[in-house]
């Protein structure tokens, strides 16, 4: 195969320890790999405000960031957005009132903002972002607030939370009667929907034909479902130690866990 020459990583779970942390480790393998001439891109559901924060906090300011599973991309750091879908308004609306109607835990992710509504489960526990101290960083918006940012703005991105199992796959049937969503889960307690189409393989892809190489010089690495297409799209598509079986299944190559720095073993045998 080709040499390698773009890295697409997501962060959760993969580029990132379980302390929320992006190792030493971890850090030098990307270096290396930049040096070398390699792109290197994150591909997540973040926010792309909180993707930003964590490449240029250790000194990546060209990398890429592939946000919401690839519906808000832009080329570097803070730059300027080349690819930001929306979902359709009526099936936006639509979903709003069947979460606040099941008094549901969900936030709406609009570019750099999060409008972000409590139901049942205990909002303050869930983590929409890193908290970060700096204007570039995502806006979490409540209450009133947040209702009127939503009708406002253009949703890239929902996310619903609901921790019975047997209620979040029967609201996952409800959600494919929609028109115009795609449906997948970064967690076991959730669904993340995008438009139609969007995801994080075509995100990779779109930045590969940009870049204008194909599948075989690029290297994929993740862990849950929402990482599935990009695993698959990519020809070093690499699954992590801590991955869901069918991530595994699906990858060409496995690497060691996230607390094991899998990212810098892949990187130092397929790259360096």
């Amino acid at each position: 195969m080709k040499s390698i020459r773009l890295i697409a990583m997501d962060m959760d779970g993969t580029l990132l320890n379980s302390r929320q942390e992006l190792s030493a480790g971890n850090v030098a393998a990307l270096r290396a790999a930049e040096e070398k001439g390699v792109k290197l891109a994150i591909c997540s559901g973040r926010p792309a405000g909180d993707t930003s924060m964590f490449a240029v906090t250790h000194g990546f300011d060209r990398m890429a960031i592939l946000s919401m599973n690839g519906g808000y991309c832009l080329d570097r750091p803070f730059g300027t957005p080349y690819a930001d879908y929306a979902i359709e308004r009526d099936t936006a609306m639509q979903c709003f009132q069947w979460f606040r109607e099941r008094n549901m835990t969900f936030a709406c992710f609009m570019q750099n903002e999060i409008a972000a509504f409590a139901g049942e489960a205990a909002a303050e526990d869930i983590y929409w972002c890193a908290p970060w101290n700096d204007p570039r960083a995502p806006r979490i918006l409540k209450g009133e607030e947040a209702v009127r940012r939503f009708t406002e703005g253009r949703v890239n991105k929902f996310v619903c939370i609901e921790r019975d199992r047997e209620q979040l796959q029967a609201l996952g049937r409800r959600l494919e009667t929609l028109p115009g969503l795609e449906i997948t889960s970064s967690w076991a307690d959730n669904y993340e929907l995008m438009p139609q189409g969007v995801s994080k393989g075509r995100a990779v892809k779109e930045l590969a034909e940009k870049m204008g190489i194909g599948p075989d010089q690029v290297m994929t690495v993740g862990d849950f479902d929402n990482d599935l297409s990009m695993i698959e799209y990519a020809g070093y598509g690499t699954a992590m130690g801590n991955a869901t079986p069918k991530v595994k299944a699906a990858a060409k190559y496995v690497t060691l866990t996230n607390d094991e720095d899998g990212v810098a073993a892949a990187i130092r045998k397929y790259v360096l």
